[in-house]
C-alpha cells in the first residue's frame, strides 16, 4: 500500500497581500517560492511560503482575497497550524516577536510559543527534539540556520465527528489512532471535538484545506479508488502544475488534498529565482 509521507502544505485565506508577505518573509522568515494565482480563479493571487527549495512539508500557501469578510469558527474547522523550530531557538524567537511587537503566549515547560498571523490565523512555533535532514535552509536569510522555521508539525482539526473523523483516517489513509503522518518527525492531524451546532464559515485566516505529500500518480489514483471504495467524497484530480493533487472531502465537510512531491517549484523557475515573478496560466 502506498505511504502518506507527512505534511505536504497548508492553504489559507488572507486580506493583504502586503501585510501577508511582510509577516512570514520579513518576520517569520520563510522563502516566497511561488507567486502565482488560485487555478480555479485566475484573479486571485496565490502565494507560496517555504524553505529555499520549496519543500513538501514546509509550504504555507495563502489567497489573496482583498474584500473577503470574517471568519466564523465553530462546528467543524482547521485550527493552529504549529511549525516546529530548532532545539534551543525558542528565547530566540520570543525575543525576535517582542522586537516586532507581535502578541504572542510562551509556554516554556512544552517549549512552544503560540501567536496568531496578521489575518487571525493560530499558529504554534515548538522546538523539535531531532534535527530534521529533510529541508533545506533558506540561504542569504536575516535569520540564521540555527533559528529557522522547520516544517509543518500538527494540525488541529476541530469537528463534532471525531469518530467519523478517525474512521475517514483510518480507512481512507490507513492512520493509526495517534494520527502520525510520518512517526520519524511526529507529523500529526490531532482531532479536537467542538462541541457547537453553529455552522463555521470560511472567512479572512481561515484554512481552506490541508494538503498530505504522496510520492506518484499512480499513489493517487489508489488513494481515489480507496476513498471511492469506502463511500467517501472525491471532488477531484487534477494536474496543478507543481504537482498532482487529489481532493477528497471529510465527513465534517473538511477538504484534505493528497499532493505528488514532484515536479515541484523549479519548473518553471531556476532555484535561485524562485518567487521573484508572477506565474499566471492559460484559461
Amino acid at each position: 500500500m502506498p505511504e502518506v509521507k507527512g505534511f505536504h502544505h497548508i492553504s489559507a485565506f488572507t486580506k493583504s497581500m502586503e501585510n501577508n508577505l511582510y509577516f512570514y518573509t520579513h518576520i517569520l522568515g520563510l522563502r516566497l517560492v511561488k507567486q502565482t494565482v488560485h487555478q480555479e480563479n485566475f484573479q486571485t493571487p496565490h502565494l507560496f511560503y517555504g524553505d529555499y527549495w520549496g519543500t513538501p512539508g514546509t509550504l504555507l500557501t495563502f489567497f489573496v482575497y482583498p474584500k473577503i469578510g470574517k471568519s466564523y469558527k465553530n462546528d467543524h474547522y482547521y485550527g493552529t497550524v504549529s511549525l516546529s523550530i530548532p532545539k534551543g531557538s525558542l528565547i530566540y524567537w520570543k525575543n525576535r516577536l517582542e522586537k516586532y511587537t507581535i502578541r504572542f503566549n510562551i509556554n516554556i515547560e512544552k517549549s512552544s510559543i503560540n501567536l496568531v498571523d496578521p489575518d487571525g490565523l493560530n499558529l504554534e512555533l515548538h522546538e523539535s527534539v531531532t534535527p530534521d535532514l529533510s529541508t533545506t535552509p533558506i540561504a542569504y536569510s536575516h535569520i540564521q540556520e540555527e533559528y529557522q522555521l522547520i516544517r509543518i508539525s500538527k494540525i488541529n482539526l476541530h469537528t463534532r465527528l471525531v469518530d467519523k473523523e478517525r474512521q475517514f483516517l483510518k480507512d481512507w489513509l490507513s492512520l493509526t489512532d495517534s494520527f502520525m503522518l510520518n512517526p520519524t518527525s511526529k507529523e500529526q492531524i490531532q482531532l479536537i471535538a467542538s462541541h457547537t451546532d453553529d455552522r463555521s464559515r470560511l472567512g479572512r485566516g481561515s484554512i481552506d484545506h490541508i494538503a498530505l505529500t504522496v510520492e506518484t500518480v499512480e499513489d493517487l489514483k489508489y488513494f481515489k479508488e480507496r476513498a471511492e471504495k469506502y463511500g467517501y467524497q472525491v471532488e477531484k484530480l487534477i494536474d496543478r502544475h507543481y504537482f498532482t493533487s487529489l481532493y477528497v472531502k471529510s465527513p465534517s465537510g473538511l477538504r484534505i488534498e493528497l499532493a505528488t512531491e514532484r515536479p515541484g517549484f523549479t519548473i518553471d523557475e531556476s532555484l535561485k529565482e524562485l518567487g521573484n515573478r508572477k506565474i499566471t496560466f492559460k484559461q
